[in-house]
């Protein structure tokens, strides 16, 4: 089982997400389609800019176009919304995000690569891509790259502080809850792929070494999830009152002196 299948059943058998809950999927394709079915979920819409890889079919579930960074939902109309290696493709990864967490009503999940000191390495060994050229070259240059454009991507990674960062700066009305998962992928095709030698013996080798590596330094690992249970509860300085949210002074009068302040 892949790291995104496993995470999707470890965050349902957790009962963060359930079944039956109505899912949104920015950036999608085929392995989104299949990913979620084989997971069993019911109801599910896949979007992207254009069709995945050619592919049409994404029966039993709905596809629409959608731009990722400008989504046309309301606010809040998805129970949760997903992303698999979809927002390094944006413009704005954090724009992405953000719209993710604005069109859902209970959070978001997202697969991405994590900025770690074995990916930092990798970048600056030539060993790992800092821009995304493979997609773009299997389409014989017209698609693959920024917002699907001809123009190589650049791999947008993420840590742990940057997504509390990015959610708090987004929604600071609110106490979000966090879930992160780690996992490993060795680039064997995109390695196989290059004219180095080099590169291709190490692909060879580090499908037995690297494991071995992040099996002891799990996050070192190049795939990286993190699930966003989003408003769990009410800042401690705000309340609400006639169905809005207002600032607490009862809660500034406990903790600060005004007229202290020179």
């Amino acid at each position: 089982m892949n790291f995104y299948q496993n995470t999707l059943k470890k965050i349902v058998s957790g009962n963060i997400v359930s079944l039956d809950d109505n899912i949104l999927v920015i950036a999608g394709g085929e392995k989104d389609r299949d990913t979620f079915f084989n997971c069993g979920f019911k109801n599910v819409t896949i979007t992207n800019l254009d069709y995945h890889g050619g592919v049409k079919d994404y029966e039993p579930f709905a596809w629409q176009k959608e731009d990722a960074e400008n989504l046309s939902f309301d606010n809040n109309t998805f129970d949760w919304v997903f992303v698999h290696a979809g927002l390094h493709h944006c413009a704005s990864p954090h724009k992405g995000l953000c719209e993710m967490l604005r069109v859902s009503r209970k959070g978001v999940g997202v697969f991405e690569s994590r900025d770690s000191l074995f990916n930092t390495l990798a970048n600056k060994f030539n060993l790992a891509p800092s821009y995304e050229l493979e997609p773009v070259a299997l389409s014989d240059g017209k698609y693959g790259g920024m917002r699907n454009s001809h123009i190589p991507n650049y791999v947008y990674k993420w840590t742990e502080n940057e997504v509390r960062k990015t959610v708090n700066s987004f929604m600071p009305q609110y106490i979000h809850r966090f879930h992160f998962f780690y996992g490993l992928l060795v680039p064997t095709k995109r390695l196989a792929m290059s004219k180095n030698v080099l590169k291709r013996v190490v692909g060879y080798l580090g499908k037995f070494l690297i494991p071995i590596f992040t099996f002891f330094f799990k996050k070192q690992g190049n795939l990286f999830a993190f699930v966003i249970e989003k408003n769990q509860s009410l800042q401690p300085w705000l309340k609400i009152e006639n169905n809005e949210i207002v600032y607490n002074l009862e809660y500034s009068n406990r903790k600060f002196e005004p007229e202290k302040f020179t």
